[in-house]
């Protein structure tokens, strides 16, 4: 199936407020799309470095959560630095 999707990066801080569309995907589901799709936000903003934390879906159908960033080192193992992005994804014909 295909599916085209809008990401929001939620931030407090103005400049790093990023809002992008993504052109259709093949998916098996919604929550493979917003996978893929978290993917290319995490690679899109933090390049080779980017990673995907976690996906999870909203109570609102069609809507998910994602953390991205990179991860580095902390003093308790390896923690993600990065933000969380807001991802609406919906079937297309």
């Amino acid at each position: 199936m295909r599916y085209a999707a809008d990401v929001v990066h939620q931030s407090v801080r103005p400049h790093d407020d990023d809002r992008f569309a993504v052109v259709p995907i093949e998916a098996a589901d919604a929550s493979e799309a917003a996978r893929k799709v978290a993917e290319i936000a995490a690679a899109r903003r933090f390049e080779e470095d980017g990673t995907v934390g976690y996906v999870s879906p909203s109570a609102t159908t069609g809507w998910f959560r994602a953390a991205i960033g990179e991860q580095r080192r902390s003093h308790d193992g390896i923690a993600l630095h990065g933000v969380t992005i807001s991802i609406h994804v919906w079937a297309v014909d």
